[in-house]
């Protein structure tokens, strides 16, 4: 059993490395073996994090290594997607490593879930997996629907078979005979279409997998539109790696079947399961002469077991006949000398780009407490919050409120039964959904029932309302007689977002969406501000608007995404205004139901959206560009802020606009402020649309207030800083914002530190590197200025050598300290600035020791450690040279970067380094451990003003070999901790250095 499996993976891994390769040029001349290609697909990992066919590959060489990581790449796909490879490999992954309780979990959830994969291979498995747990057998589901059970030989054959409330026995055949197992295939059963619950009992008790979920097992994922060419779009059965794909399309108007194919390949031409993370898409486009041609009417379009595609039902051709339309509409207007007598009757599409203006009469309305109105709640999917929802909804409605819940066919039971408790409660009606319609077809329903004077409110089931939110929402729509609905904020609702605009906000729990509608409440602001669509998770509408403008295009926009942007834009061109209601905030989890198909429906619904109301993106683009409530979430973020600091001191850190060796120090000293009572702002250059040039102020805590900025001219970031209680300024760099800026700043009256993270101050290079990426050795001003005219500046200032260097004495002059990290560079500044200059901690102490540079025989491998991202001033040329002369000389040498270089393949193709890509801090102790070496090597060519890096070879009691200038040279001497050997030692000493360190004496 182990050989045969060992071979499969083996095999597996080759097959898929193939596979692999023709998708990554990385991996192009690399032997297709798994030693060989897990480090590159390791570091193509890093490179590209969310490729999911990588993870596998990773996955698959791990397991043939006997790696017990593997598990790690198939228990990270299994979360994320669905993978029934994956899961499939865990199960070998478990079971080769002992793992046999885990191995019975997954296996049990897998039988139940998915239909069978490499059934050579998992029939034995699977009764291994039985065996080993004393289960009395399992059974599970074929591709094709079929039902097999696998028993010990000694067992008796009698099984019963369960579903639909009935039982009856099994007829069995057998189909395989694996190790100490028979596998039978159970001949009396037909995959009813309905899809139910199937349990196989032995002796009156369960299998294991019995209680398998055949509607799980065909979980079904598709999504048509109309194209050019026909019917377009995709399906698959993501759960079922070998079915095949099935549509039928029906007429909608009287369910006349119009098509009926299987699509991609069939059975018979699937050689093999596909070896992908996911089941890939089946695409397809019907043409129209295998429907009705031009005649084409509205359809639906459905599965084998009639579930509907997204985007279905569809009148594909309607775009069509709307253009002819308009096309004798406008022959019409401008005829020739012999027109034709045609005369259509039709209205142009809603003009988005020009929205009137009506007057709207006064009327005797009622009294905005004593309008009624219908919460309208759409249910699918979602037990854990539609509960919530509709608990809160019904916790705070008022005596005029009533709530209309439209179940759309769930399939939770648990959602189904939950309504059932809720139908006999007053105000409260329950509408059930014979088949699944759609969430505009479940809202328009519930909107039916809305009465003439009675307002509606439509709502996700997945929101999150807090006390009062009716009531906030009817009073901004009643402040003027031309609203038609209003929105509230939310984390995740598009331009209505809030903290973050873009709606990349993490679903807040319940207390938090209190407490930010009560902040909002207090605001008590008298904005009201014009948006150019409602958003239909939490949309407020005016009864006389809903009259007017009519309900939702389900014939359009089926499932949803843009049906409630047709609606507004439909209201505004009948006058109606759409605001943003500012009193009140709902939370959102936001469109889980549609995680497969969202992207095409956006994609086909955006472009629907501009046939039906021209310019309707530009519109949108236009207001976000104006973004008209940035104002309101700044004031809200600096309202939750004052309240955040309650008093505690204020201290801001002003740094650059790029990442780096700074960003860390800035955020250690943010902590280091935090810990001790003081609220730390961290402020940072940013130059932005319409906004221009400005500062971002990023409290470091542990909410977010991403909206906080300041021009950068003027007075206005002063105030915000002594408003909030700023009393010290750390400046930690100019670069991005311009040594006039931040001169500027230091005259503000707030005192204030500078400290010193590279020669900026001074050098407009920065790192004093000049011609050929070499060490400039700090020459006379003249010198340095046809340094800068030649090269060019790096740090994004235009100022002149002279008047960086005049600005910059006078800053450091009027500093209450200057803090240096250690000698070396304060010496280098004081040849420039005459200011003092103080030593300052940049890390806590680590311990160190001697280095102990182990001897290595002649021909013994040297594995040497470089970490962090090796640019030119970092040494990459230095690097690439030696790597060259290394594979050119065959010695016996090998680098290891933990991190990437500004140019990985030229070093990659020598053959003789290995490099894992970008890392997470967290994940550098893992990564040092995995890739154990000898000693590390720090090739910087400029005077460096600390090294982290340095650090982390000390705290693993790594020796170090670096060039013998800046802060790393001068610590490793204090230390002892390793060599410091001359910059410009020519290549081929550098190697004899590298690979015989001991022979040196350390100094």
């Amino acid at each position: 059993m182990e050989t045969t499996i060992d071979s499969f993976v083996r095999n597996i891994s080759a097959r898929y490395g193939d596979v692999l390769s023709s998708r990554h040029e990385e991996l192009e001349g690399v032997p297709q073996t798994p030693e060989a290609i897990l480090p590159r697909l390791e570091y193509l990992q890093r490179s590209h994090p969310s490729a999911r066919d990588i993870t596998l590959g990773i996955g698959f060489c791990r397991l043939a290594l006997h790696e017990p990581r593997a598990s790690e790449a198939f228990e990270f796909l299994s979360s994320v997607t669905l993978s029934p490879l994956a899961r499939f490999f865990l199960l070998i992954t478990r079971m080769r490593f002992g793992a046999h309780d885990r191995a019975f979990v997954e296996l049990r959830a897998l039988l139940r879930e998915t239909a069978v994969i490499f059934p050579d291979i998992a029939f034995p498995l699977f009764s291994a997996i039985a065996e080993a747990n004393r289960c009395s057998g399992w059974c599970a589901m074929l591709p094709d629907g079929r039902l097999v059970a696998g028993l010990p030989d000694h067992a008796a054959r009698d099984l019963t078979l369960r579903h639909d409330g009935k039982e009856r026995p099994a007829d069995l055949t057998l189909l395989a005979h694996p190790p100490g197992y028979q596998v039978w295939e159970i001949g009396n059963f037909t995959l009813p279409s309905h899809l139910p619950r199937i349990d196989i009992l032995h002796e009156g008790r369960g299998l294991l997998g019995s209680g398998i979920d055949s509607r799980t097992v065909w979980t079904f994922e598709g999504f048509i539109e109309g194209a050019t060419e026909g019917l377009s779009g995709w399906c698959r059965y993501p759960n079922n790696l070998a079915a095949t794909d099935h549509i039928q399309i029906r007429i909608a108007e009287d369910d006349r079947t119009l098509f009926d194919t299987t699509v991609g390949q069939t059975g018979d031409e699937r050689h093999d399961e596909p070896l992908w993370p996911e089941k890939p898409r089946t695409d397809f486009i019907i043409p129209w002469h295998d429907l009705q041609g031009d005649r084409t009417p509205a359809v639906k379009v459905t599965d084998r077991f009639g579930r509907a595609f997204y985007g279905s039902p569809l009148d594909p051709l309607a775009g069509g006949r709307y253009a002819r339309t308009q096309a004798e509409w406008v022959a019409t207007q401008f005829p020739s000398t012999h027109p034709t007598a045609v005369r259509p009757s039709f209205n142009q599409p809603f003009p988005t780009l020009y929205t009137p203006r009506f007057a709207v009469p006064e009327t005797d309305a009622p009294t905005i407490s004593a309008r009624r109105v219908a919460v309208i709640i759409p249910v699918y999917r979602g037990y854990e919050v539609t509960r919530t929802c509709i608990t809160l909804v019904l916790q705070h409605r008022g005596p005029n409120e009533r709530v209309v819940i439209v179940n759309d066919c769930s399939p939770d039971e648990r959602i189904t039964a939950f309504l059932d408790t809720l139908a006999d409660l007053d105000g409260v009606t329950v509408l059930t959904n014979a088949r699944n319609g759609g969430f505009t077809f479940s809202s328009n329903r519930g909107l039916r029932t809305v009465e003439r004077d009675e307002d509606a409110i439509l709502l996700n089931s997945d929101t999150l309302p807090p006390s009062h939110w009716i009531a906030a929402l009817r009073r901004t729509v009643y402040r003027a007689p031309d609203i038609g609905t209003a929105t509230p904020l939310s984390n995740a609702a598009t331009i209505f977002s809030y903290p973050r605009a873009d709606g990349q906000n993490p679903v807040p729990i319940y207390e938090e969406v209190v407490e930010t509608a009560k902040r909002l409440a207090a605001c008590e602001s008298d904005a009201l501000i014009d948006v150019p669509t409602a958003h239909g998770y939490c949309m407020y509408i005016r009864a006389e608007c809903l009259h007017q403008t009519g309900l939702l295009r389900e014939d359009v926009f089926a499932q949803g995404y843009g049906e409630e942007n047709d609606f507004s834009r439909r209201a505004a061109a009948l006058g109606w205004r759409h605001v943003a209601c500012l009193h009140t905030f709902v939370g959102h989890a936001e469109g889980q139901s549609f995680s497969a198909v969202r992207n095409d429906l956006i994609r086909r619904n955006l472009a629907t959206l501009n046939g039906l109301h021209p310019g309707y993106d530009r519109m949108v683009q236009a207001w976000q560009a104006r973004d008209p409530l940035r104002p309101f979430r700044r004031d809200l973020d600096l309202s939750r802020l004052r309240h955040a600091i309650a008093g505690r001191p204020v201290v801001a850190l002003l740094t650059h606009d790029r990442q780096g060796g700074v960003q860390r120090f800035v955020t250690e000293r943010a902590r280091e402020n935090l810990a001790a009572g003081r609220v730390p702002l961290i402020i940072s250059p940013h130059r932005s649309g319409n906004e221009g040039a400005g500062w971002t102020i990023i409290p470091f805590l542990p909410e977010d207030y991403p909206n906080i900025t300041a021009p950068r001219k003027g007075a206005e970031l002063r105030t915000l800083l002594l408003d909030l209680g700023c009393s010290r300024i750390e400046i930690h760099s100019y670069i991005g914002a311009g040594i006039r800026d931040v001169h500027w700043v230091s005259r503000s009256g707030i005192d204030y530190v500078v400290y010193l993270h590279d020669y900026s101050w001074f050098c407009p290079r920065i790192t004093l590197v000049s011609h050929n990426n070499l060490y400039c050795g700090e020459p006379a001003r003249d010198v340095c200025q046809r340094c800068v005219a030649d090269l060019g500046p790096l740090n994004s200032d235009d100022a002149p050598l002279e008047l960086l260097r005049d600005l910059s004495n006078d800053l450091f002059r009027r500093a209450g300290a200057i803090i240096a990290s250690c000698q070396d560079v304060a010496d280098r500044y004081r040849r420039h600035i005459d200011a003092p200059i103080t030593l300052g901690q940049w890390e806590p102490p680590v311990p160190t020791h001697p280095a102990t540079f182990l001897p290595k025989a002649p021909d013994e491998m040297r594995r040497i450690l470089l970490i962090g991202a090796i640019g030119i001033e970092k040494g990459y040329n230095i690097l690439l040279a030696l790597a060259r002369h290394v594979a050119d000389h065959d010695l016996p040498m090998r680098f290891v970067i933990i991190g990437y270089t500004c140019d990985d393949p030229r070093l990659l193709a020598t053959g003789v380094v290995e490099i894992t890509g970008r890392y997470g801090e967290h994940e550098l102790a893992a990564l040092i451990r995995h890739h154990p070496c000898d000693w590390g090597f720090l090739p910087a060519i400029w005077p460096e003003t600390w090294s982290y890096i340095l650090t982390e070879f000390w705290r693993r009691d790594i020796p170090v070999i670096t060039f013998d200038i800046g802060a790393p040279a001068a610590r490793v001497r204090a230390t002892g901790t390793g060599l410091a050997v001359p910059l410009h030692l020519p290549i081929a000493s550098l190697a004899t250095v590298l690979l015989t360190p001991w022979l040196l004496r350390i100094h």
